[in-house]
Formats: structure tokens, C-alpha cells, sequence
């Protein structure tokens, strides 16, 4: 073994071209930011399904750059944050453009260009975004949970209260805004109206990167729910007298109100980014299904080249669709530098062979930990999303297992009775929409999907973040 691998992410429905924007940022230029670029990072492909992962060295090295930055610039993260909103609003802009062009009257020169000035938008973004709070977060609620917790025994609730974003997520504001119809006393077709504005407002909602695309009905199904059950909502003022009191209370000093501070920013930055990149995906699907057309290929499978591939494609007139099933089932990408390729068979055994040294689970573990975020105590049975395509997998009450949630998975978690995934921490989406819903909660346990699996009987105790196999 070489090389101390970090575990980043697995995922069901992550085809290269649909993720290459932010990958190939994140290989690249992400120095902007964070000191360093987060490559080589490795994509291990097996069966349409992927398990990315960076060197430990690079993450630990990074991690101490912005540790050390912030605490020398307390403006670090807000100065980045507001980079970040004028960047993203030039890709909101460009969605409104892509929303209106016809995309088969442009020559195979004019759709490369629009092709490459996507993918610039996405570079000029990324590294103001989601890379800050990704090497940030972890080391800074291990200080947080050190300082509040073990130092000034902080109760449990308190602490989660303090690490409740007060910036109100897209998922929420949407929830809201369906809410609001279900509130008026409307005619049926006032209520078919209003859906419609609705459905036609947020369909990207679970897009993702390549993930589902919502029908009208989903939202009409949804306005039901939401009439016989309404959530409970969260009050923001309230919540922000309830942290200021906690603080003066505990007279947290100031080093600690002042990473408080930026887990809030932190937090904005992941689900603006979720929102805005969700977005800009789904907006790119006509320019996608255009090139693959084009080239005579189905919008999946073009999925499988990466965009130096599509374009060398587009300006020759074919692409070798031959190499997609192979791909697919057995391939492994090395991103550096803004270097994309698929590596040969030699290489990518020796790659394979390398991490699944380094990262080998014992047959017979039984006991994995994580980090509670939503407390509680429950026995039940598992049910492993690989994808989000998968929901309708999941029955009513089962215990959700996801390398990690993201918006997508949201009608899996509404039928969950708790939720375990491999990443993320105090602030990550499961957590907060777990705290939301009042179930259980363990996440960052690094090695859950590969030590349960669909139809295991586990206990999860969210008090004390242990999963047990029964």
C-alpha cells in the first residue's frame, strides 16, 4: 500500500459528464480558496455505481490551511461568501438564458461554445462554495463538540439547538410555498393553476446532478400530505433568541461564538450550492440530449465521456459508444490538475487493490459509530439506497442507509423511521432535516453501507451514535 486513502462520497447516479463540472474543479483549481487542490481524487466505478476517494494527506493538508486562515482572517469565509453570490448569480443568469435557446438551429462550433462556457461557469464558482465547508466542517465540530460538550457540559439539546442553521434551506422555503397553496380556500381549478406555477417553478427540486426528475403529480401528492399533516414549522426569531440565550447563559468565550458564526456561513454556502448547482444541471439537459442526438448516442450513455470527449466528438461527428458497458461495469478515473481520464486496466487494479487495502472492513463487524445528530433509540430493519432512482424501495418505518442524503432522497427520509449514512456531520442535510422530523440520526460513519445491508435488524442509538447489528 502507497498511499492513506480518504473516503469522499458513493454514489448510484453519478455518470461522469453530470459531475464533471464540480470534480474537475475540485482537482484543479480549488487552491483558490483552500490552499491546495483536492487531487488526485479516484472514481471507482463498478456496476453504474461509484466510490470517490482523495488522499488523506491532501485532506489533512488542506484542512489545516483553512484552519490556520481563519483564525488569522476573520473575514475568510464571509469575503469567500460574497465571491460566491456574485459568481452564482452569473450562473443563474446563464440558466435564464439556456432556458430560451433553440438548441437545434446552433451549428456543432456554436454548441461547443456553449458547451465550454457551462463548464467555465462552474470552475469560476466551485472553489468559493462547497470545498470550504467540506474540509472545514469535520475539524470544526470536533473543537465545538470538545469545547461545549466535554469543557462546559453543554446538554445534548442545547448543543444541537447552537448548530441549527438559521438560514431557512431551498427544501424548506419550497415546502413553505406548497404549504401556502394548501392554505387557500381554492377552487379545484385555481388549485390545478397554482400547482402548475408550482410544478413548473421547481422541478429541478431532486434533479441533483443526474438523479430524478419530478412530474406534476409528485407535488399535488405532496399538497396532500401536507393538508392532513402540516409540518412543523421553525421559528427563526425564536430560534435565534434561543442561541443568544444559551450563549450568555454559558458565556461561551469568543474563539467559539466566532466558528459558530461560520458554521453558519458554511451552511449557506452547502445548500446554495446544492440549490443553484441543481439548477444549472437540470437546465442543462436539452443542450445534453442536443450533443447526444447529435452524435447518435442516448442521453445515459453519453453520461459516460467526459466533456474533452464529447467536444473532440462533436468536431469529428462521432463518438465510440462501445466503451459505455465497460465503463460502466468496471472502471476507475483519475481526476489531477485538470487532467480527466480513465485509467488503464493495469493501473486501475493497482489503484482498486491500493484503497481496498487501506480501507478493508472486517468481516465480522457488527458495531459501527458515527455522530448523533437527531436523538433517539430504535430497533428496525435496514433499507440501503444506493441511488435516489431507488426511493420507492424503502417501506414505511425502516431504517434509511445512504452514503449520504441529499435532496433527492427526500421521499425516502419522509417514509424512514431513522437515518444512518457514511458522511457528513452536525450540519450536513440529513441531520438538519432529521432534527426537522424528529427521528434518529447517526452520520459520518465512514463504513455503514459496507457492513449492513437491506434486510439487516439494527439498533440505532442516536444518544450515543452506535449502530448495532442484531
Amino acid at each position: 500500500m502507497s498511499h492513506k486513502y480518504y473516503f469522499m462520497h458513493e454514489r448510484g447516479d453519478y455518470p461522469p459528464l453530470m459531475i464533471e463540472g464540480v470534480a474537475g474543479a475540485w482537482t484543479s483549481c480549488i487552491d483558490e480558496t483552500v490552499g491546495y487542490n483536492g487531487g488526485p481524487a479516484y472514481f471507482i466505478y463498478q456496476d453504474a455505481w461509484v466510490r470517490i476517494y482523495c488522499l488523506e494527506s491532501v485532506r489533512q493538508k488542506i484542512t489545516d490551511y483553512l484552519f490556520t486562515k481563519i483564525a488569522a482572517d476573520k473575514n475568510y469565509i464571509s469575503d469567500a461568501k460574497k465571491i460566491f453570490d456574485q459568481r452564482i448569480a452569473a450562473i443563474l443568469n446563464f440558466i435564464e438564458q439556456m432556458k430560451v435557446m433553440d438548441w437545434q438551429s446552433y451549428s456543432q462550433a456554436e454548441l461547443i461554445k456553449i458547451g465550454e462556457q457551462y463548464n467555465y461557469l462552474y470552475y469560476r464558482a466551485v472553489p468559493y462554495g462547497e470545498p470550504l465547508a467540506y474540509y472545514l466542517k469535520e475539524k470544526l465540530e470536533e473543537v465545538l463538540a470538545e469545547y461545549l460538550l466535554k469543557e462546559i457540559k453543554l446538554p445534548t439539546t442545547r448543543y444541537e439547538t447552537l448548530l441549527t442553521p438559521l438560514y431557512q434551506s431551498f427544501l424548506s422555503r419550497e415546502e413553505e410555498a406548497l404549504r401556502q397553496i394548501t392554505q387557500q380556500n381554492l377552487s379545484q381549478p385555481e388549485f390545478d393553476q397554482k400547482i402548475d406555477q408550482h410544478w413548473q417553478k421547481y422541478q429541478w427540486l431532486l434533479y441533483d446532478y443526474a438523479s430524478v426528475i419530478v412530474d406534476r403529480e409528485y407535488f399535488v401528492q405532496r399538497a396532500h400530505k401536507l393538508t392532513k399533516e402540516p409540518p412543523e414549522l421553525i421559528d427563526d426569531r425564536e430560534l435565534a433568541k434561543q442561541k443568544t440565550a444559551i450563549s450568555k447563559k454559558y458565556k461561551l468565550s469568543t474563539p467559539y461564538t466566532y466558528y459558530l458564526r461560520i458554521f453558519e456561513d458554511l451552511f449557506y454556502l452547502m445548500d446554495r450550492k446544492k440549490e443553484v448547482f441543481t439548477k444549472y444541471n437540470y437546465a442543462a439537459i436539452p443542450m445534453r440530449e442536443e450533443m447526444a442526438s447529435r452524435l447518435g448516442v442516448s442521453f445515459a450513455d453519453l453520461g459516460w465521456f467526459f466533456w474533452w470527449e464529447v467536444k473532440d466528438a462533436l468536431e469529428k461527428g462521432k463518438i465510440d459508444a462501445s466503451v459505455v458497458a465497460k465503463r460502466k461495469e468496471n472502471s476507475v478515473i483519475k481526476m489531477y490538475n485538470g487532467k480527466n481520464e480513465y485509467l488503464s486496466n493495469r493501473e486501475a487494479k493497482r489503484i482498486r487493490e491500493d484503497i481496498d487495502q487501506d480501507q478493508e472492513v472486517g468481516e465480522n463487524v457488527k458495531v459501527v459509530k458515527g455522530t448523533p445528530t437527531s436523538s433517539g433509540k430504535i430497533k428496525g430493519v435496514i433499507c440501503y439506497l444506493k441511488s435516489a432512482r431507488d426511493n420507492s424501495k424503502i417501506k414505511q418505518g425502516e431504517i434509511l442507509l445512504v452514503s449520504n442524503t441529499t435532496p433527492d432522497f427526500m421521499p425516502a427520509i419522509q417514509k424512514a423511521a431513522a437515518i444512518v449514512t457514511n458522511e457528513g456531520g452536525l450540519t450536513c442535510h440529513a441531520a438538519i432535516v432529521s432534527r426537522e422530523l424528529g427521528i434518529p440520526c447517526v452520520v459520518g460513519t465512514k463504513i455503514a453501507t459496507q457492513v449492513f445491508e437491506s434486510g439487516d435488524q439494527v439498533e440505532v442509538d442516536a444518544a450515543k451514535g452506535v449502530i448495532k447489528k442484531l
